[in-house]
């Protein structure tokens, strides 16, 4: 299945959005350790806010949310604001990666 990913995406071929294709250099770069660490505990506490996660993890909450909201753009979690807070889930959908 992998090949015939692969094969459809070098034709330029994406069968749906929860596919998610990257290089080996872009793979790098999105996930950094403490873009992994963030994932982790956000998937071990669903709908965390921002704060929290930052208190978790020993970071100034600005640089939590400027790589949420990186991490946002690629699909991989939602921010939702709620009153004062900004809320944090992952995005339950099966993503692929395929290194080209």
């Amino acid at each position: 299945e992998i090949n015939e990913i692969l094969g459809n995406a070098e034709k330029g071929i994406i069968k749906d959005d929860n596919t998610l294709l990257l290089t080996p250099h872009q793979a790098a770069g999105l996930f950094t350790p403490r873009r992994l660490e963030m994932l982790h505990h956000i998937a071990k506490n669903p709908h965390i806010n921002v704060s929290e996660i930052a208190e978790i993890l020993h970071r100034d909450w600005k640089s939590v949310l400027r790589d949420l909201k990186y991490l946002e753009g690629f699909g991989l979690v939602e921010l939702v604001k709620e009153g004062r807070h900004r809320m944090v889930d992952m995005v339950s959908t099966e993503q692929v990666m395929a290194f080209t």
